[in-house]
């Protein structure tokens, strides 16, 4: 495309040959530029018109072999017998081995005596036949060939000789003389080919015919390509690859041709483009080629004084480099179009080969005065440098990179300082700057360094704010033991500057105290968890410890921290709901997230969590999650994730806290966690639990928990979710054992707050549902005593579980306010359990109305937080309906019974809910047995039907547990009949390995009464 000029002078000069008039022509373009396709068209013409056509190709590697492109030349002549001998004997190894010129620019004569023998069999085959000669890649030929050219080329205005010349102009030209010589012809003809312009490579594209969205890609892949014809069909290349990758094919046009791919509407440079970017390369001159890898390496930094530096030549030749690959579309303005391109030029080097032109490149740029965030991107590549600058360098890169968020640069610079430092204390300390950096990335990256550091502290060889760190890096990884000891290292008598005795701290083992703590020098031994800090017991005491040594913001979180976390609810300033809200925004909108500021805000996000502040938590918890996210923090995204869970599960968005707690364990695998590890797991377990997915909940149980997991909050969450998943899954014992375990590490941590975990409640309905009502209610007194002012939901879950220990009379009072604390809250979980409890209650008043419609209500709510009734639980439709058990919905002006549930015990649908609101005598099948196989054919609305009529229950009392008809009771019992093959009620008992008990059940089980069954739960 855009050679038609070309074609037309050639094709002149090849008429202008067989006429008689000889001529040369010189063609000269950039690499790729289409130099080669246009002599081969011209080929074809020259043969179709009946002239001899001789080619010939000059090659870099054969540049010194003396007369290499004539013989090329000859070859294609079909020489007669007796000229091919004349040539053969003309081509004398002592005038090839004869310099083609002496000083004074005479050929000697055996030379020139060769010359004029060769070329005058060429002149005698052209008077038979007019003859084109043409040699492309002209700058590759060989001396003794080049003055052939100049021989023939003086002599072929007379003659019917045509020679055709093509040139490269990406070669810096080492025989000036040739060209000077043949260009002062009057018959000679220089055309110079460009790059093709926009309009040209549109009509590239078309004459492709590569479909109708061609054309609109023609301006992004004359951008890309500058016109290079090569660098365009590559890209071309790249498209229908990318199409056919993505497995739609590639799209054809009308021709069935493939049309280019685009991605957003362009091309995108690909293998194809990286490929043909190297071809241009090696097709150029080596100097070049050094000039685009130096531009390359040297990156935006690339100034045409540091170009010449690093290539140790003067700024003149590095302009003519520049201009070259300028030319050839590589560059537009001294810099690489793309960054493809770019990327393209460092892969095509030698790795060997580009470690030193880092090294080159880093001393030119240090000597140039570049910063140190540019200088570290080379040093991290290339080889050593011994220089006094490079490890102040890189420490100061990586201190610039981590504030920057780039975090793998950081470690990066810090792996090389620590490659490169020769003093061994710094090299330690580099090694805890190391994992320090890499906590945010992956925690367990660092977890190898811990045994040699630790060795280190505990020899005195690290300082005072490296061990800091490390002593906060041991704690998370649960190693207790090593973090006190090297404690008392540093601590010990000549580690620096002794501390006061008054500031010996309570940190013990086996209950002896370990020498003197000096707080305000190790205020950052703190690793926050969401709910508290990871490290041995005391965590009220630690966090007022550490409040004079904190600082500005951080000191505020913590106080308040300290003061949420403090049972007796003591405070220095303000207390109060709303003055703990205030102050915890104000740390959170007066801390920029970095590694310093993660501890209050942790501690501030804490604080809103246990106020019940939810919808506030959640707010800071996505904005500071995004954040995290957009400066590439992992485990920060993970801590807010972690937090995020439990504000959505108080929320009663179940679904949305098992995601958010799974993503935490997604972005940092349980392994990075460390002792933390306890917090995620325990938020999946408990939401999984609370779905009724008991399979996946259980699927949790299986991570490995550390023991120093005790001593974090995550220890007693841990204990609470799977005291929760035992409950759930059938197994009460396990669970009150789970639940009393997490009161005693709560208690052991300062954490025993009914706002933290209401562990009495949840084990006061373990008890109910044995039986043990006397506990139930001295629990559930308790942790209400133990309660903070003012409605909380703990207090609505206390209120709960106490109405269920409470007179028939008591209980809509106590249900009705735990209610109003959840509703306004927006506790919609426990909002739900709360309207079941009450539906239960005007139940067992006689108020079925008003029961049906609650069942209703918590049935929906249930819904809303994720939970779906199963089919079984839905009752069937009412075909039968008796004056006594019919009513009206005056809301809805529906029946009731057929939106009731199917069994008040089960019918939020849950696993969790139906086990510990069924008591151990009203069990379909005994814990310790298996469902008998004749019993699985059986649904489960009609297990519940014959498992109460096997107990002894009259049609309308089982009505009457399970809000439905006496009709739909029959049903149910006239399917089981068949289904079981027995005739009457009293053979179903042995089935269930029972023997024929009245309504009250075994001796001393409360669940053969309705009220037995409604305050299992």
């Amino acid at each position: 495309m855009e050679r038609n000029a070309e074609i037309s002078i050639l094709n002149g000069m090849l008429d202008a040959c067989m006429a008689g008039r000889g001529g040369v022509a010189l063609i000269s373009g950039p690499a790729a530029s289409g130099k080669t396709a246009l002599l081969r068209a011209f080929g074809t013409r020259v043969v179709a018109a009946g002239a001899l056509f001789l080619q010939a190709t000059g090659s870099g590697a054969e540049r010194d072999l003396p007369l290499g492109v004539m013989e090329q030349l000859l070859l294609g002549a079909d020489l007669p017998g007796a000229d091919v001998e004349l040539a053969a004997g003309l081509q004398d190894p002592e005038a090839a081995a004869t310099p083609v010129r002496r000083d004074e620019g005479a050929l000697p004569a055996a030379v020139a005596n060769v010359l004029a023998g060769l070329c005058g069999i060429l002149l005698a085959k052209a008077r038979e036949k007019p003859m084109v000669l043409c040699i492309d890649e002209v700058q590759h030929v060989d001396a003794y060939s080049l003055e052939c050219v100049l021989y023939l080329a003086r002599r072929i205005e007379a003659g019917r000789i045509l020679v055709v010349l093509g040139e490269s102009s990406s070669f810096l030209s080492e025989n000036p003389r040739f060209r000077v010589e043949l260009l002062r012809l009057p018959g000679c003809r220089h055309m110079r080919l460009g790059l093709l312009s926009r309009r040209g490579v549109t009509e590239m594209i078309t004459a492709r015919r590569s479909g109708r969205r061609a054309r609109s890609l023609a301006p992004d892949l004359h951008r890309l390509s500058g016109g290079n014809p090569l660098l365009m069909c590559a890209l071309l290349e790249d498209c229908r690859a990318g199409r056919a990758t993505a497995g739609a094919g590639p799209a054809t046009g009308p021709d069935g041709t493939a049309e280019p791919d685009e991605t957003d509407g362009r091309p995108v440079p690909g293998p194809a483009f990286e490929q043909a970017v190297t071809t241009c390369l090696y097709r150029g001159d080596v100097a070049i080629r050094h000039t685009a890898w130096a531009l390359a390496v040297l990156g935006p930094h690339a100034s045409r004084a540091a170009l010449a530096a690093v290539l140790e030549t003067t700024a003149e030749e590095a302009h003519r480099s520049l201009h070259a690959l300028n030319e050839t579309g590589l560059l537009s303005a001294d810099r690489f179009r793309h960054e493809a391109g770019r990327t393209a030029v460092l892969r095509s080097m030698d790795p060997a080969y580009r470690t030193r032109l880092e090294a080159r490149v880093a001393r030119v740029l240090h000597e140039h005065g570049e910063p140190a965030t540019v200088l570290v991107r080379h040093l991290i590549a290339a080889d050593p440098i011994d220089a006094p600058w490079t490890l102040p360098t890189l420490l100061e890169a990586a201190e610039r990179a981590l504030a920057d968020d780039e975090v793998a640069l950081a470690l990066d610079c810090l792996r090389a300082a620590r490659d490169s430092c020769p003093d061994e204390r710094q090299a330690l300390s580099i090694r805890v700057a190391l994992i320090q950096a890499g906590w945010r990335v992956n925690p367990a990256a660092g977890y190898g360094h811990l045994p040699e550091l630790t060795a280190a502290a505990r020899a005195g060889r690290l300082g005072m704010r490296d061990t800091r760190t490390l002593i906060g890096h041991l704690l998370w990884f649960g190693q207790v033991d090593q973090a006190l000891a090297v404690l008392d290292a540093a601590a010990g008598p000549g580690a620096g500057e002794p501390g006061p005795e008054s500031l010996r701290g309570p940190v013990t083992r086996a209950g002896k105290p370990h020498g003197p703590r000096k707080p305000q020098r190790f205020d950052s031994v703190r690793q926050s968890t969401p709910l508290g800090l990871a490290g041995p017991p005391g965590v009220i005491d630690a966090l007022r410890r550490l409040l004079p040594a904190a600082r500005g913001t951080e000191q505020g979180a913590l106080a308040l921290l300290a003061t949420v976390l403090d049972p007796t609810g003591n405070d220095d300033g303000d207390s109060g709901g709303e003055s703990v809200v205030v102050r915890a925004e104000r740390a959170l909108q007066g801390a920029r997230l970095d590694d310093r500021s993660l501890t209050e805000i942790l501690a501030a996000l804490s604080s809103l969590v246990l106020t019940d502040e939810l919808d506030k938590a959640a707010f800071w918890c996505d904005a500071l999650r995004q954040e995290a996210a957009e400066r590439h923090a992992p485990m920060w995204q993970s801590l807010f994730a972690l937090l995020k869970a439990l504000v959505e599960f108080r929320r009663g968005a179940l679904a949305a806290a098992a995601d958010s707690a799974r993503a935490a364990l997604t972005l940092i695998a349980p392994e990075g966690w460390g002792v933390a590890v306890a917090s995620p797991v325990a938020a999946l377990l408990r939401a999984e639990t609370a779905l009724g997915r008991l399979d996946h909940a259980a699927a949790q149980l299986s991570v490995p928990i550390p023991d120093a997991a005790r001593h974090t909050s995550g220890g007693p969450l841990y204990l609470w979710a799977r005291g929760h998943h035992h409950l759930a899954a059938g197994r009460p014992h396990a669970a009150l054992d789970d639940f009393l375990v997490c009161g005693e590490l709560t208690a052991a941590c300062g954490l025993d707050l009914p706002e933290f975990i209401p562990w009495r409640s949840d084990a006061a309905r373990v008890c109910l549902s044995l039986g043990d009502e006397r506990r139930a209610r001295s629990l559930a007194e308790e942790q209400l005593t133990r309660l903070r002012a003012g409605g909380s939901w703990a207090r609505g879950v206390t209120l709960r579980v106490l109405a269920a220990t409470a007179e028939p009379q008591d209980r809509p009072r106590l249900l009705g306010e735990a209610m109003e604390i959840h509703g306004e809250r927006g506790h919609r979980f426990e909002l739900a359990r709360a309207t079941e409890e009450l539906a239960r209650a005007h139940h067992e008043l006689g108020d079925g109305s008003r029961a049906r419609r609650l069942a209703r209500t918590a049935q929906r709510l249930m819904r809303e937080c994720g939970i779906e009734p199963s089919a079984h639980d839905v009752p069937p439709p009412v075909h039968e309906t008796s004056s006594a058990d019919t009513d009206t919905d005056t809301d809805t002006g529906t029946d009731t019974d057929t939106d009731a549930y199917a069994d008040i015990g089960v019918g939020t649908g849950t696993a969790e809910e139906g086990t510990r609101q069924r008591s151990a005598s009203e069990r379909p099948w005994p814990l310790s047995g298996t469902r008998p196989h004749v019993i699985d054919e059986l649904s489960d609305a009609e297990l519940r039907v014959a498992t109460l009529a096997a107990r002894g229950h009259t049609n309308r009392q089982i009505a009457a547990k399970l809000f439905i008809t006496v009709s739909t009771v029959e049903q149910h019992l006239t399917r089981v009949y068949r289904k079981l093959d027995v005739r009457r009620r009293t053979d179903l008992a042995p089935m269930y390995g029972l023997g024929a008990r009245g309504p009250q059940g075994p001796a001393g089980s409360r669940g053969g009464t309705a009220r037995g069954h409604l305050r299992a739960g």
